[in-house]
């Protein structure tokens, strides 16, 4: 990976931690962005946040494993 794929893959591993962080207080709580989810249902973002950070974390692995 070149550097700005690295900083690209930095700034989406944060993103999904903010997601993650949501989608936990949302799952108790609910939670409010540009939309409004029920309790149950605020813990959706966090989906979306660790399919976010898997993918960073898989792609960061390979990379360094295709450099060797």
């Amino acid at each position: 990976m070149n550097v700005f794929d690295r900083i690209c893959c930095g700034i989406a591993f944060v993103l999904g931690l903010i997601m993650l962080a949501l989608g936990a207080l949302g799952l108790f709580t609910g939670c409010r962005a540009h939309f409004t989810l029920p309790p149950l249902l605020g813990v959706l973002p966090a989906f979306a946040g660790w399919g976010i950070v898997r993918a960073v974390i898989i792609a960061w692995k390979f990379s360094h494993l295709s450099e060797s």
